[in-house]
């Protein structure tokens, strides 16, 4: 009888940790499900999901609400491209090249007695279709102005035009 024991044992012991194994899925199965039906169904839970919702609308809606107080006839203003600086006897006009495709070439000068214009433009192709860019920015200046002097260099993304005055 003994050797019979010895033999069932093996059979016993692995249906003892199938036993086992399969009551502690159970439970941990069982824990988690109650652990998360819990917590769904608590007031602060629903609470925090509906102020999360809230916010998420609200975000939504002031986007809603910038995109329609935007004029599609006026294009959106980007930082300036031309901007005049007076120093001791000269202006100088400062170009910011970087939309202009970094070339000089697309800008133009015109004096025309005291009203200094700058002018220029660039088409580019993307991906995403044409994109043209047109400025033109106008100075009426009251020094006289010694438009013969006129000195033009690029540094980096700076296109500088200085012009000398006399006072």
């Amino acid at each position: 009888m003994l050797e019979e024991d010895r033999n069932h044992h093996p059979v016993l012991k692995f249906l003892g940790i199938v036993l086992a194994t399969f009551i502690g899925a159970y439970l941990a199965f069982y824990f988690v499900v109650d652990t998360t039906f819990n917590r769904m169904t608590s007031p602060e839970y629903q609470m925090k999901r509906m102020e999360k919702m809230m916010k998420y609308q609200e975000k939504k809606l002031h986007k809603f609400e910038d995109k329609m107080m935007q004029n599609p006839f006026e294009p959106a203003m980007g930082p300036m491209l031309v901007n005049l600086i007076k120093e001791t006897n000269e202006y100088k006009i400062i170009i910011n090249l970087k939309p202009l495709g970094g070339d000089e070439k697309n800008v133009n000068l015109k004096v025309d007695n005291n009203v200094i214009t700058v002018s220029g433009g660039i088409e580019k192709n993307s991906r995403s279709g044409e994109k043209i860019i047109n400025f033109s920015q106008a100075f009426y200046l009251d020094e006289e102005l010694q438009t013969d002097k006129i000195t033009k260099e690029k540094k980096g993304n700076k296109y500088i035009i200085t012009i000398p005055f006399e006072e």
